[in-house]
């Protein structure tokens, strides 16, 4: 493994391990499964390591399906449950790990399937949910603009009204 990848392998664990801290959190959303998570990290985590260090490593049937079980646990949150920010952020990350994980060792395409689907729909709905929220700003931003109503707005709308009204008279001659 170079440098810059060992360096960016540092920081996503780090990261994950960062938003792992929150249990309370997590187990909100994964439940008793959350220790299934943990087993799979220190799984992914281990054999990086090893691989940083140039010894030979092979994932073996066993935990290349337990990593899988815990990408299928992350697709199924995403499409039955709402995404709350913490999963978002833990996906992120966490996937990432066995993405690269995924490519180095466990060589699996459903896999590397399942984690691009999880991250497209995780992204999918975080976009959503923004565009929600800067709609939801703009209608409240109208809905006040409408309300606004300056006397000089019916001066000038009073007057149109006579114009129009002398414009007629004439041609009804």
């Amino acid at each position: 493994m170079e440098q810059e990848d060992l360096k960016k392998y540092q920081e996503t664990v780090s990261k994950i391990k960062g938003i792992m801290k929150y249990e309370a959190d997590l187990k909100k959303v994964f439940g008793p499964r959350l220790g299934k998570v943990h087993e799979a990290l220190e799984i992914m985590e281990s054999q990086m390591n090893d691989l940083a260090e140039d010894k030979e490593v092979e994932a073996s049937g066993k935990e290349k399906s337990k990593v899988k079980e815990v990408v299928n646990l992350f697709l199924s949150i995403a499409v039955n449950q709402p995404i709350l920010p913490i999963f978002r952020d833990l996906s992120r990350f966490y996937l990432l790990l066995v993405f690269n994980w995924n490519k180095e060792l466990g060589k699996r395409i459903d896999i590397e399937t399942s984690v691009s689907a999880v991250q497209r729909i995780v992204e999918g709905q975080m976009t959503m949910i923004d565009t929600i929220n800067l709609l939801k700003t703009v209608s409240e931003r109208l809905q006040k603009l409408n309300r606004y109503g300056p006397p000089a707005f019916e001066l000038s709308r009073h007057y149109l009204e006579s114009l129009e009204e002398k414009k007629l008279e004439p041609s009804e001659k």
